[in-house]
């Protein structure tokens, strides 16, 4: 028995190109502090799709795209306009532009009486892919004709196939780009290229995924895709590339997972059928908060441990300066105040040990450890008096702190300006 029927073929493929697509175009916008832009258009295409039924008369596929694109376009032009001549901030005005177009789509629908045509707000919200079934299946995979199922593949397959495919040359070819008007507007001006018209293209093509996706999965869905398989790579790496690979391979694994839960959870009790593109969109937000938590690279526990790591290294070296200091002057070790677990730590490390009269002494490694980590001390202060200004008697109790840190973060106020002088 196949894991996927071969009726349920259509739905799934376009749940993963509408979550590809839609990925791919969201890594730039969560790099450009745009995201609230998939939220605009998602909402701002239903007046385009209720008006071009009410021009037309019908829902003729491509008069329907249509109203919904030119809908989508007026909306990133509304947005540019109120951030240019409003002088209110990006994401104000998608938050203006959005409720408003949403609002008045809701309203023609019903002034229209629309809703008898299934241009309902529940279509709107979670889109029709229960309709894309295959009803005319054979029972398996290998049975299914090439010809018969070219005519059988619904339009909307081919507009989705079509805007990936866009979407991934856009990205190919205009990588360089991109990245530049993400990341430094000014020297992508500097180098030629206007950021603007990159941005008013990357624009262009969210309003076209979105758009084209947006009868099948709705926009709950569209939403989803452009942001959370992109915010979830996010988490796990650094690197453009790496994000974008990773974000489509996580896009992936949210459709064909959360499609397969939408049909097998109902089976447990027998009740009744759950939203495909809801339970996609839960799905991907499940992935989003373990990979919250879980992530290699900046995962919330992964976080607590190397804090907790760096902590537990401050405290050791803070022992290891005390017990020298204490030799030094001949002064008692105030080994009744310190933390066991921290001296215990210590003695594992090999930085100390301890006697059968219940004192610590410091080894040949914990000395260099002490010695080292006074070096970066004074280092630090000679740093805070001659290059920071501040004064003698407030330097030191600063660099107690910043000496666990290493030197790393020593440099002049002119290395700033590219004069790479060797730090203090």
């Amino acid at each position: 028995m196949s894991l996927i029927p071969a009726l349920d073929l259509f739905p799934l493929l376009a749940s993963a190109l509408v979550l590809v697509g839609c990925t791919l175009l969201g890594n730039f916008l969560i790099l450009r502090r745009q995201s609230l832009m998939g939220d605009a258009l998602s909402h701002t295409v239903l007046p385009g799709v209720v008006g071009a039924y009410l021009v037309f008369g019908s829902r003729d596929p491509f008069g329907l795209f249509l109203g919904a694109l030119v809908a989508g376009l007026l909306t990133v032009a509304s947005i540019e306009a109120l951030r240019r001549y409003g002088r209110i901030e990006s994401n104000t005005a998608m938050g203006v532009v959005f409720s408003i177009a949403f609002a008045v789509g809701v309203i023609l629908i019903r002034v229209g009486h629309t809703d008898h045509v299934d241009l309902d707000p529940n279509c709107v919200l979670y889109g029709q892919l229960e309709l894309m079934v295959w009803f005319d299946a054979p029972a398996s995979f290998f049975d299914i004709e090439s010809t018969n199922f070219f005519y059988a593949v619904p339009s909307s397959i081919w507009s989705l196939l079509i805007m990936v495919l866009l979407t991934a040359l856009f990205v190919v070819f205009f990588f360089k780009e991109l990245r530049l008007a993400s990341f430094d507007p000014g020297l992508a001006q500097t180098l030629g290229f206007s950021p603007e018209r990159v941005n008013i293209l990357l624009m262009l093509l969210v309003s076209v995924a979105t758009v084209t996706s947006f009868e099948a999965v709705g926009s709950v869905l569209v939403i989803a895709a452009l942001l959370v398989p992109a915010s979830t790579a996010r988490l796990f790496t650094d690197r453009l590339k790496s994000q974008i690979l990773v974000s489509v391979l996580v896009a992936f694994v949210c459709a064909v997972l959360g499609y397969l839960l939408s049909t097998w959870i109902p089976l447990l009790w027998q009740g009744e059928s759950l939203k495909t593109s809801g339970t996609i969109t839960v799905v991907s937000g499940f992935i989003f908060a373990g990979s919250l938590l879980l992530s290699p690279r900046h995962g919330y526990w992964i976080q607590r441990i190397r804090a907790r790591k760096l902590a537990d290294q401050v405290a050791v070296e803070d022992v290891v300066v005390l017990l020298y200091t204490s030799h030094e002057t001949s002064t008692p070790f105030p080994c009744s105040t310190m933390d066991p677990r921290i001296l215990g730590l210590a003695t594992q490390k090999g930085l100390i040990q301890s006697t059968t009269q219940g004192q610590y002494l410091l080894s040949d490694v914990g000395r260099n450890v002490a010695l080292e980590v006074q070096g970066r001390r004074n280092r630090w202060i000679a740093y805070l008096v001659n290059e920071v200004g501040l004064a003698p008697d407030h330097a030191p109790g600063t660099a107690e702190h910043l000496e666990h840190f290493g030197d790393d973060l020593l440099q002049k106020p002119s290395d700033t300006f590219g004069n790479h002088s060797s730090p203090p």
